[in-house]
């Protein structure tokens, strides 16, 4: 029996574009050449409309994946890393598959639309809200993680790294420091084809501010803003160790960061904790075995993945309409750097 496979190879589009075409999906943009020629193969296959009708349930079972991530943050980033590894133990759960994945931003124009086949769109990171909106033209089941802003129509699972920020600094602040530098990473938006500085700051950073305010510290504000390596923070820690005045404590947006600030302290004869604290973000592996090990907050990174794919399945076998915020709550590690 003749599949839709079948007829996408003959006609030389994409399985989505048949699907679409033989369920007469009034919204689907698409040539009369091309649709009467879909129709054509399908009918001397002798494909019959039943089997679209088979495959309702399934295609509502795959999803797409659009992701902000290069292919080295998804290779290397540990962050990055655990959240696909949960979607994709949690997709396996349900009997669900990720059909298709999109990376942003994109060489050639994306074909939008054919994500109109697919049960639910999985968003990892910041876009643009331009593609957003395009998007959920086609697909009114999305769910963005790793993403702060609030929105009216896409569920959003976010970790709680602005309550953690103001818990190590409670830390910090109980043992008596109050020149606490703060090193960071850009935020960036993704759009369909190219990447800009986003307006927001990072959760981590805008909580910082908030808290040197609250506790009447605005003296003692010091940011620096860089990439998320070792390398970045190794130069920005150089700098910052050169002044006459240097800090008692510094805060790492993430672990990476961490280890470039432990190397600089340690080459420049300073001793952790006992002249410079440090505390960071991600609880990777490697944290544990620093010398002092490093205190830092590891956010359960994988539940963001597998929740993603609960409120997706959610929206396909119920009838929510409402749009969700999820909190995923991190663990603060305290160890010997404070």
């Amino acid at each position: 029996m003749a599949s839709i496979q079948d007829i996408a190879t003959l006609a030389g589009v994409s399985k989505a574009t048949v699907s679409r075409i033989l369920n007469q999906d009034p919204s689907f943009s698409v040539s009369d050449v091309t649709r009467n020629r879909v129709w054509q193969i399908a009918n001397q296959l002798h494909y019959k409309l039943a089997n679209v009708a088979n495959r309702n349930h399934q295609d509502k079972l795959h999803l797409a994946i659009v992701t902000a991530l290069t292919a080295q943050e998804e290779l290397t980033d540990p962050y990055f890393q655990e959240i696909l590894a949960g979607i994709n133990e949690q997709a396996t759960l349900w009997g669900m598959k990720i059909a298709d994945s999109i990376r942003l931003p994109a060489n050639n124009d994306v074909d939008w639309q054919n994500l109109a086949v697919y049960g639910a769109v999985i968003i990892v990171g910041m876009l643009s809200n331009d593609v957003l909106a395009t998007i959920y033209q086609y697909n009114k089941n999305v769910v963005i993680i790793d993403d702060n802003r609030i929105f009216d129509n896409y569920d959003v699972i976010q970790n709680d790294f602005g309550r953690q920020t103001k818990r190590l600094l409670d830390l910090l602040f109980a043992k008596g420091h109050r020149q606490i530098t703060f090193i960071g990473g850009e935020k960036k938006l993704v759009g369909e084809q190219k990447i800009k500085k986003s307006e927001l700051l990072d959760v981590r950073h805008q909580a910082y501010l908030d808290w040197m305010t609250l506790h009447q510290l605005e003296a003692y504000k010091d940011t620096h803003i860089t990439n998320w390596t070792s390398e970045d923070a190794m130069q920005v820690t150089k700098k910052i160790l050169q002044r006459a005045k240097r800090p008692t404590a510094i805060f790492a947006s993430n672990d990476l960061q961490a280890i470039g600030i432990y190397r600089v302290i340690q080459e420049m004869a300073y001793k952790i904790p006992d002249d410079i604290a440090v505390v960071s973000f991600d609880g990777i592996e490697m944290s544990e075995y620093l010398y002092p090990s490093l205190t830092t907050v590891r956010p359960a990174t994988k539940e963001m993945g597998k929740e993603a794919i609960n409120l997706a399945r959610e929206k396909l076998v119920g009838d929510r309409e409402s749009a969700i915020q999820l909190t995923i709550n991190s663990k603060l590690i305290i160890r010997d750097s404070i």
